[in-house]
């Protein structure tokens, strides 16, 4: 049902869906049975207790399902159903806005990072902050992928399972910047100066970094910082103080490791200042060209 090269956190996104909003719905009825018109009633239903974000996976997930179902064979050598039900379904009622996204100030993740006590903890937030790493990418860096001042970002470990990134593009290579090459070096002698072996680990094996950033790093963040909405707000200021640096979205996917596209709609935040900075020195050209045009 779903394809079997997709990343783990994806598939577990999709597992979490059906279980919980997808399966009751299509799991008894002949695919054949189910129209566009039912698939509008149970998506608008859903709309009192999902916002805009979540119902678009739940759409997601069943469009897939029936996307599937439409380029396959079934047992009298037709395809299972002749048209996806899902293409043309409309939600009549209106959907809720999901929250906007958090992305942490410069200023605020240095208090985050500051509060923290422990330097594994502190590590693990900068990583994510600072270099804009996912936090499954952050649970899953090894002693080896790191030299010369720079992160290889070669694997992912989420809910502490080590495996492969979530798409081609997050393959990476990051230059370490402080305050990540300090805390860097802090853990690396406090951990007897390993040349190989994860960065964080739970016996041997990756840290579910879920778990951890609620013990060692949520408490904390929280005391410095009332917009405290988890590490991955912290890839997301990473991403809008790299764009706000030179206004150049290029930084901001490679860096991140995302299409264009995606850090265009989901990493860019718009900055005040940086958009009156922008209309000054726009003023300024127009100024010195009226003045040129006059002599």
């Amino acid at each position: 049902m779903v394809a079997k090269e997709q990343a783990s956190p994806t598939l577990r996104g999709y597992d979490y869906v059906w279980k919980i909003y997808v399966k009751a719905e299509l799991e008894t009825r002949p695919i054949d049975s189910y129209h566009t018109i039912d698939a509008s009633e149970f998506l608008t239903g859903l709309n009192t207790e999902l916002n805009a974000n979540s119902l678009h996976h739940v759409r997601a997930l069943m469009s897939g399902i029936f996307a599937h179902a439409v380029n396959t064979k079934g047992a009298n050598g037709k395809a299972l159903i002749d048209r996806n039900p899902i293409r043309d379904v409309k939600v009549l009622a209106n959907v809720r806005e999901s929250k906007e996204r958090v992305a942490y100030s410069v200023e605020e993740t240095i208090a985050i990072i500051n509060a923290i006590e422990r330097t594994d903890a502190k590590l693990f937030f900068a990583l994510c902050a600072v270099l804009g790493m996912r936090p499954s990418e952050a649970a899953a860096v090894k002693w080896e992928n790191v030299s010369d001042g720079v992160l290889k970002v070669r694997e992912a470990a989420p809910y502490g399972v080590l495996g492969a990134l979530k798409t081609k593009k997050s393959k990476r290579d990051l230059d370490i910047i402080e305050p990540v090459a300090s805390l860097l070096k802090s853990h690396h002698e406090a951990s007897g100066k390993p040349t190989d072996g994860l960065l964080f680990q739970n016996d041997g094996q990756p840290i579910d970094h879920n778990g951890f950033a609620k013990y060692y790093i949520k408490p904390f963040a929280k005391k410095v910082c009332n917009r405290w909405n988890g590490c991955y707000s912290g890839r997301h200021g990473a991403a809008t103080a790299v764009y706000n640096q030179e206004g150049d979205l290029r930084g901001v996917f490679q860096v991140l490791g995302n299409s264009l596209e995606v850090a265009m709609k989901n990493y860019v935040h718009a900055d005040v200042e940086q958009g009156r900075t922008a209309l000054a020195k726009h003023g300024q050209r127009l100024l010195k060209a009226m003045q040129k045009g006059k002599e």
